[in-house]
């Protein structure tokens, strides 16, 4: 922008938007400090919103992952986070959608502390994608609330998720013996009375 200082903090965050993609540590820490110090009123924003939507082209989404995921790194991986700002020889940098749903484990007191070792490892060692690390959140929490059940409540409802994968499969199957007609008619016969038990199954449970 013409006139703008560009040692300024404002020129600052917009360099490292421009770097998001490359280094989005940079760009949270900046972030942070405008929120903070409430400076963007002073470059005729109403609210710290319309300054990261209006000038940063930022979504809100966007935004409050990219802080969540620095303050994060800030209150648990201080040293993490002072190499990684120091550059040079820095570690390498996970994506901040991983550091965000490690930040969501650390918060569920349903994830134990194993369980958030592992997925520490997959965000800071391994590198995992975000959506494998989202994965392998979501299994823990699948993994807790079948743990807290009562045992037969527990193999009752594994029972009904198998049944309903039989279920698609078996569909699945007539479905191209009808159309490719593989089968006699009385193969096929045979096939729509084990769907209709499969169905029943469920219908009791």
């Amino acid at each position: 922008m013409e006139g703008m200082d560009p040692g300024s903090l404002r020129s600052q965050v917009l360099d490292a938007v421009r770097r998001f993609k490359g280094n989005w540590l940079e760009l949270g820490k900046f972030v942070s400090e405008v929120e903070k110090q409430g400076i963007f009123r002073e470059w005729g924003f109403p609210t710290f919103e319309s300054y990261c939507t209006r000038e940063l082209k930022l979504k809100r989404p966007t935004v409050v992952k990219l802080l969540n995921s620095f303050r994060f790194l800030k209150k648990e991986e201080p040293a993490f986070l002072s190499s990684a700002l120091a550059g040079g020889g820095r570690p390498a940098l996970p994506d901040y959608e991983s550091v965000n749903i490690l930040r969501r484990a650390r918060a569920k007191k349903t994830i134990s502390g194993e369980e958030y070792g592992k997925l520490r490892s997959s965000v800071f060692e391994d590198q995992v994608p975000a959506r494998e690390v989202s994965r392998q959140y979501r299994d823990f929490l699948q993994s807790a609330r079948e743990a807290a059940l009562d045992p037969e409540e527990a193999y009752l409802r594994k029972r009904k998720e198998s049944l309903k994968r039989i279920l698609g499969s078996l569909r699945n199957i007539r479905t191209n013996v009808e159309l490719s007609q593989l089968l006699p008619a009385a193969g096929l016969e045979i096939l729509k009375k084990l769907i209709a038990q499969v169905e029943e199954e469920l219908t009791e449970e």
